[in-house]
């Protein structure tokens, strides 16, 4: 069968973490107009300072990476970029592909297709269990590439922010008669076990931040011992009903997470605020905080208490994994 995408000008090589970062991190930077967002941002410093230590400490072998990847090379430049962050569920290897990446005048070549083939040739032959991509919802074109490598696009998620220590709450929050909002209870874990799966499906559980295993009140804590972070978990009950319950996970560099759990109904974005508007009156430190729910879901509250719409990602995954 005959490749439909054209070969494009120039080759491929792997990346090189030691010569290639400053070149790459800038070419994700512009591609991705990742300088608003703050969490972007600290990866690729992140990646800066790697880059930096294995440069004068040699404390990192010059073919060494911790995600692999290739970059696109025309006239001795690099043009684009690619990467493979793999992560383990169970014993099983799981690949996102990620930073795909093609300096503007060079688009439209091919070059994104040929670095994401590559780039499945290294997850079949590192014998990928899973492999998925991320794509943002507004990339039409980038879409409708990976549906042709066979991609097929699974669900759509909304990520939402607040990182300048503002939100906005009336000058005074008290929740309406008949709701409740207390610490979650023992056995409140079967009903909230439920609700995150429908708000946080485990096919794509390998990419939180956070282990939901380590929501379970009999959870042992000693298998968190290299988490930093700590877990709150808040439940709202109306007229004595469980109808929510919210987690905050605290304490990691920078964003703290909220893991928003609610069934999907016409009472959800009144639901979504009780909760979020008690933890930002209450209990907010004023840090940076992010939150990831399903598109289409709790929109309304989350602009009315002043999150910000960091992203809109389509979750794809490869169908001849």
């Amino acid at each position: 069968m005959s490749n439909p995408f054209p070969k494009p000008p120039g080759s491929i090589r792997g990346f090189d973490p030691v010569r290639d970062t400053d070149v790459v991190v800038d070419l994700i930077a512009d591609s991705f107009t990742i300088q608003n967002d703050s969490e972007g941002m600290r990866m690729l410093n992140q990646m800066r300072d790697h880059a930096r230590c294995a440069r004068d400490g040699s404390w990192q072998t010059p073919n060494r990476s911790d995600h692999p990847g290739y970059v696109w090379i025309i006239d001795g430049q690099i043009v684009g970029n690619i990467s493979i962050i793999s992560f383990l569920e169970g014993l099983r290897h799981i690949a996102l592909i990620a930073n795909v990446a093609v300096r503007p005048e060079f688009r439209g070549l091919g070059i994104a297709s040929a670095l994401t083939q590559q780039a499945l040739r290294y997850t079949k032959a590192t014998r990928a269990w899973q492999v998925w991509l991320q794509v943002n919802e507004d990339n039409q074109p980038a879409q409708k590439m990976y549906e042709k490598l066979g991609f097929d696009l699974i669900r759509k998620v909304n990520t939402w922010a607040i990182d300048n220590g503002i939100a906005n709450l009336p000058d005074y929050f008290e929740s309406p008669t008949g709701a409740q909002i207390l610490p979650r209870k023992f056995w409140e874990w079967g009903k909230h076990k439920q609700w995150l799966r429908e708000c946080y499906p485990p096919d794509t559980r390998w990419y939180a931040t956070v282990n939901f295993s380590a929501f379970s009140p009999t959870y042992p804590g000693f298998l968190n011992w290299d988490d930093p972070s700590r877990l709150r978990h808040y439940s709202l009950r109306q007229n004595g009903n469980l109808t929510g319950i919210l987690t905050w996970q605290q304490g990691l560099p920078r964003t703290d997470y909220l893991w928003l759990a609610l069934l999907e109904s016409p009472l959800e974005n009144e639901q979504a605020y009780l909760l979020l508007a008690h933890f930002l009156q209450n209990e907010w430190q004023q840090r940076a905080v992010k939150i990831e729910y399903p598109e289409n879901r709790a929109e309304e509250t989350f602009l009315k208490l002043g999150f910000k719409h960091t992203r809109k990602l389509n979750w794809m995954k490869y169908r001849d994994a």
